[in-house]
């Protein structure tokens, strides 16, 4: 059973569709009166029940549990994470969610003539690197990919990197880094 929380947001999505009752039942496969209780929040709908209908409507069962003012979440700036190297070269703020585990995404500045050494993630993480303003030489284990502004790069990030600055003035990036847990 699942708590209805459903009931007002099937009947919305029914009338949006301009479908009666009987409709909605029969392209659900089942009986127009459950779907009445349903929709009258008088009953604990059966999770086959909520599924049904929601194939039926071509939404998702999130679509209809969850209410308008709870499908985006907004995380203050000031809440971000922010990340510094020890002489002040290397300065980033995470923009990603907080409750995003497997992804985070900082926009990071980088002192002109100034290198940053990244720390090696998870076997299995990959990095995404686009640089925004200026240029940085990033180096993965050795291998070096310069990028002028505008240009991105994909890299296995559980190895040694770098970002070097090569010019006088400060390069801005976006990091995206993806860890996916380790396949056994």
């Amino acid at each position: 059973m699942v708590t209805n929380l459903a009931g007002n947001r099937i009947r919305e999505l029914r009338a949006q569709r301009k479908m009666t009752q009987q409709q909605l039942a029969d392209r659900a496969d089942i009986p127009r009166a459950t779907l009445a209780t349903i929709e009258k929040d008088d009953s604990n709908p059966s999770l086959a029940a909520v599924y049904k209908i929601a194939v039926a409507l071509d939404v998702t069962i999130d679509d209809l549990l969850e209410t308008r003012h709870n499908r985006v979440s907004v995380v203050d700036g000031a809440g971000m994470g922010r990340t510094e190297s020890g002489d002040g070269a290397y300065r980033a703020k995470t923009v990603s969610p907080p409750s995003a585990p497997h992804f985070q995404q900082q926009v990071f500045r980088l002192q002109g003539k100034s290198v940053f050494e990244g720390k090696p993630h998870p076997p299995g993480s990959e990095e995404y690197l686009h640089i925004l303003e200026g240029e940085v030489v990033l180096n993965v284990a050795g291998e070096e990919a310069p990028l002028k502004e505008g240009d991105s790069a994909r890299f296995r990030s559980n190895v040694p990197h770098t970002y070097g600055n090569p010019l006088d003035r400060e390069a801005v990036g976006l990091v995206t880094i993806l860890v996916f847990p380790e396949i056994r």
